[in-house]
């Protein structure tokens, strides 16, 4: 299934269903790296601020179920509600001849979920890109605040193939009405600066955060002062750049009154914050009371896999690895593996199965994955397709080299339902 980008299709199916999204207050954040968590982090606090707060949020993909992309105050979708507004759309979808796409569909969904549960926020990650993705179809008026995280090169086919042109895309969400937008400091220059030629579009401010994103202190609180974050609450040190976006953000509304977000907010929102797949350090049970340890995290592209390089450096120095692998067919796979790759590695290259109503998603072959590993990383390359043996013969490995399962955020969702499975 290919991948047409625009607005024109989901515009018309939500018109047949009364414009939900007409009536929703949007946070929108787009990016290359970092999108989720932004998300994760807003969704938490915001539910934190305000008893009575309905915060809804959509993400993709999703992690295990296709319903865990659409929560409530981090709850799922109920399943039999998520097949009944389906069933509906798909049947308006067909009536009309629109051709909606699934992904199309599945905003569609989100939309109506939320103005159903009367949300007073909605969270919203962008799919791909930004200018033409389907959550773009939201009304500047109703955006409240955009957010752009870290961007990198990924998805250069749709996008572009220089920061600037990717940017582009991205900074898109930026339209007519959108009320302020907060952009990561670590980005390029090139990138601010398309990110201020689209702010100054439609007449709007940018709030570039400060360079210095490794400072833990959070400031501008409304109540209580500076709060000094001792511990980041997701691994890894970009973690404050995604913090901070989130947090200017945050710092925007409390300006124009429309939140408060005092200390014990922000403590206690942090403190509920779980963003599973990235960079998570995880005794995963392979069978029931057997568990093997491991460091997950769904790096799929050249920035997430320098940041993966970083956290594995910190964490184990120069001890070698073992890699577990899948890669989403049509990955440029060099500069995924470039950043983490050593002739002293260990790789153990898998595919993960069919995607939850993601049918046109699909693992690269394991064996011209490893052929190609072999000819370039290193010769300490196995494979082996099924993920549950490839586990039990990891725990028999005496080796104890760490596992750093890696590559692509399905495998790690397809791991962590057989976790969760072998854990009941």
């Amino acid at each position: 299934m290919s991948i047409e980008l625009g607005l024109s299709r989901i515009s018309k199916l939500l018109s047949h269903l009364g414009n939900p999204q007409d009536s929703l207050s949007v946070l929108h954040i787009a990016g290359t790296n970092g999108k989720g968590s932004v998300c994760s982090y807003l969704s938490a606090l915001l539910h934190c601020q305000k008893a009575g707060n309905t915060v809804g949020r959509f993400t993709t993909p999703h992690l295990i179920h296709v319903t865990d992309s659409i929560t409530v105050n981090n709850v799922p979708i109920p399943l039999l509600e998520f097949n009944t507004l389906k069933a509906s759309l798909d049947g308006v979808n067909k009536a009309n001849a629109i051709q909606c796409s699934e992904f199309e569909l599945l905003t569609c969904l989100a939309l109506s979920y939320f103005k159903k549960r009367e949300c007073n926020w909605c969270v919203l990650e962008v799919g791909l890109g930004g200018r033409l993705d389907a959550t773009n179809v939201i009304p500047g008026r109703r955006k409240l605040a955009c957010g752009i995280t870290k961007i990198g090169l990924d998805h250069e086919s749709f996008l572009g193939n220089t920061l600037p042109q990717i940017a582009r895309e991205k900074a898109g969400i930026v339209t007519e009405g959108t009320k302020y937008t907060v952009v990561d400091g670590s980005n390029d220059s090139s990138v601010f600066e398309v990110v201020k030629e689209q702010c100054a579009k439609v007449g709007r401010d940018v709030f570039v955060l400060p360079i210095r994103v490794v400072q833990r202190k959070i400031s501008r609180l409304r109540h209580g002062g500076d709060v000094l974050i001792t511990q980041l609450p997701l691994n890894g040190e970009y973690q404050i750049c995604n913090l901070r976006v989130a947090l200017g953000i945050l710092d925007h509304l409390q300006q124009i009154s429309v939140i408060s977000l005092e200390k014990h907010d922000l403590l206690k929102g942090l403190q509920s914050i779980v963003w599973p797949g990235r960079l998570q350090e995880l005794d995963f049970c392979y069978s029931h009371g057997k568990t093997i340890p491991i460091l997950m995290d769904g790096a799929h592209n050249g920035s997430a896999a320098v940041e993966l390089a970083k956290f594995i450096k910190l964490r184990y120095q120069d001890r070698p690895v073992t890699f577990v692998m899948a890669v989403t067919a049509g990955k440029k796979l060099d500069p995924l593996l470039d950043p983490l790759l050593r002739k002293n590695d260990t790789v153990v290259v898998t595919k993960f199965g069919a995607v939850d109503g993601m049918p046109w998603v699909r693992a690269n072959d394991p064996e011209g994955l490893a052929q190609f590993i072999r000819e370039k990383y290193t010769e300490n390359v196995k494979v082996q397709p099924d993920v549950h043996k490839l586990l039990i013969q990891l725990a028999d490995d005496t080796s104890e080299q760490p596992v750093v399962v890696c590559g692509s955020l399905y495998l790690c969702g397809q791991l962590l339902a057989m976790h969760n499975s072998n854990m009941q």
